[in-house]
């Protein structure tokens, strides 16, 4: 089950696999941000306690819609190293984002077998965002 944690107890397995995602997809962030927003309460870490430091956890963020009320619950960060996580906890983040008053979940990923294990889901693909670094 998924518990929301204080990011200074788990700081040594989560920066590894913050870490490995920048090598891998090289985001805008570094981990250092990822600490600073959640010590900060910019957003959330949580990790299934269960699985015994298995190196898996996911980073939340509300996001407000400028354009309407609505606020989205953002998966910012996801990390497994088991595999299968969206079958494992999809229902826990949706009961999270409710219990916050949000009306959707977002995905923003570099990985399409994400967005692809979201589809059965009900998940849908809204926007590509496509780039050229000048």
């Amino acid at each position: 089950m998924l518990s929301k944690v204080d990011i200074r107890d788990f700081w040594d397995v989560v920066s590894s696999g913050l870490h490995k995602i920048k090598e891998e997809s090289n985001p805008d962030w570094r981990p250092e941000d990822i600490y600073s927003a959640v010590v900060n309460n910019f957003a959330e870490l949580y990790i299934d306690q269960n699985e015994a430091y298995c190196g898996s956890f996911i980073v939340l963020q509300e996001k407000p819609n400028p354009f309407n009320s609505s606020i989205s619950l953002l998966v910012w960060i996801a990390y497994d190293v088991r595999g299968g996580a969206a079958d494992k906890y999809m229902q826990k983040i949706e009961s999270i984002a409710r219990d916050k008053g949000c009306s959707r979940v977002e995905f923003w990923t570099p990985w399409a077998q994400l967005a692809e294990a979201l589809i059965p889901k009900g998940y849908k693909t809204k926007y590509y965002i496509v780039e050229k670094d000048l």
